[in-house]
């Protein structure tokens, strides 16, 4: 397997899905607190970067922003004993939005105003906060996924990668 590209920030997350060079949103950074990710206590993802203006001319978007835009979390387990769960997705609309009370998807744009939609024009940061409850959790080596999307007809990849971490949870 070739070596995979780690996200630049404090993280251990790595670039995946799509390779890094054919990803358009240039990352600056990735931050995942606490990291490693604890069951049962909120965690805070913070990823910041920006559309190179040539990509933005390339793929003629407007600066109304990425309203089309999507993002997908897949998760995937290799239990203790050896067994392991098949790969689930979730896909949303990239855009900022509360799922209640143990998730949030916020959007900011370059000057740190809460924003419905990435900008095509200038610096992006996109903020989750999320707590996995050990209720509901079986201990594991789990893989995260997340793959972001334009939403345009050639599915252009905003940004792709994954993190795989042990997480301990009360279902056994």
């Amino acid at each position: 397997m070739a070596q995979q590209d780690k996200i630049p920030g404090h993280n251990n997350a790595v670039y995946d899905i799509v390779p890094k060079e054919d990803q358009i949103f240039s990352v600056e950074f990735l931050e995942i607190a606490p990291t490693p990710i604890i069951a049962d206590h909120l965690f805070f993802v913070y990823l910041r970067g920006h559309l190179p203006e040539s990509k933005k001319k390339e793929l003629e978007l407007s600066d109304e922003g990425l309203v089309n835009a999507t993002f997908t979390v897949s998760l995937s387990a290799i239990y203790a004993d050896g067994s392991h769960d098949e790969e689930i997705s979730y896909t949303e609309p990239l855009k900022t939005t509360p799922f209640g009370p143990l998730a949030h998807l916020t959007i900011r744009d370059t000057h740190g105003v809460q924003v419905n939609y990435i900008s095509s024009s200038g610096s992006s940061e996109i903020l989750l906060d999320f707590q996995i409850l050990t209720m509901f959790l079986r201990s594991g080596m789990w893989t995260f996924k997340v793959d972001l999307r334009l939403g345009d007809v050639d599915n252009t990849c905003l940004f792709a990668g994954s993190l795989t971490q042990w997480l301990e949870g009360r279902i056994h």
